[in-house]
């Protein structure tokens, strides 16, 4: 093994802790600088008194081909103490940092009235994994439009809406069926009369689809018998005039009624 010694002949920064007996522990964030760089790891200093490890795959949020073009001797940064092992060695992040500071950056968005538009980067059983701003979040399939979920365009940006931020865990609540309704919103009126298409028919009800929202019927509101067989009225396709009598702006939905 071949380890390029740098120029940086200390870190008074980690001279101070050890001068203070501080122990570094999980999480923290200190300041330091590379000295060597190894096929799956670069190597460290912070100042403490033992190198640290940066595994390549902690090196960035975005995907790196060739960590010699971002690397060099004597790079500086602020590195995240990812996890101290039983033999006392130090593995660094570098994308955690990176995480932190796009995050914080996030916090500092409205999100009460904002839109963003996220890249669908994987397709999971339950959900989907969307990236924006170089974060990402997972979105469960009860929160994306059934187009979106029928498509596998790898390069498709779909519009999302911020339910909730849990900033003590980062984590993000998105939905692309709220901020599909919220530009659709202005369109909608209470006690107008719309056409909506049936996209199916179950036996509590009808689904329909007005202006994109997609919005249940129950059978309640058709007929007094619960067990009849609303394929005997309707089919999938059919146009029937509703009204508006209610909208949900927080969780997205509308109830309507059958327009007599």
């Amino acid at each position: 093994m071949i380890i390029v010694t740098s120029k940086f002949d200390f870190n008074k920064f980690g001279l101070l802790l050890s001068k203070h007996s501080y122990q570094v522990k999980n999480n923290d964030i200190l300041a330091g600088i590379l000295i060597g760089l190894e096929p799956e790891y670069a190597l460290i200093d912070l100042g403490l008194e033992r190198i640290c490890f940066l595994p390549l795959k902690e090196l960035s949020l975005s995907h790196i081909t060739n960590a010699q073009e971002l690397l060099n001797i004597n790079f500086i940064a602020e590195f995240f103490i990812l996890d101290i092992k039983d033999n006392q060695r130090i593995i660094v992040s570098l994308k955690r940092v990176e995480s932190i500071y796009l995050w914080n950056r996030l916090r500092q968005l409205d999100f009460t009235n904002m839109i963003i538009y996220a890249k669908i980067v994987k397709y999971l059983k339950k959900g989907r994994l969307a990236i924006f701003n170089g974060l990402y979040f997972f979105v469960l399939n009860s929160n994306i439009p059934k187009y979106y979920r029928r498509t596998n365009n790898q390069n498709l940006f779909i519009p999302f809406k911020f339910l909730e931020i849990k900033d003590s865990f980062h984590i993000a609540h998105i939905s692309s069926t709220s901020a599909v309704f919220s530009k659709v919103n202005k369109n909608l009126i209470l006690e107008a009369i719309y056409l909506g298409n049936i996209v199916s028919i179950k036996d509590f009800g009808i689904f329909i689809n007005i202006l994109g929202i997609k919005c249940l019927v129950h059978i309640s509101e058709i007929c007094q018998n619960p067990t009849i067989d609303l394929t005997s009225f309707y089919k999938r396709g059919d146009q029937i005039s509703l009204k508006i009598i209610s909208k949900d702006i927080e969780r997205g939905k509308i109830s309507i009624t059958l327009e007599t």
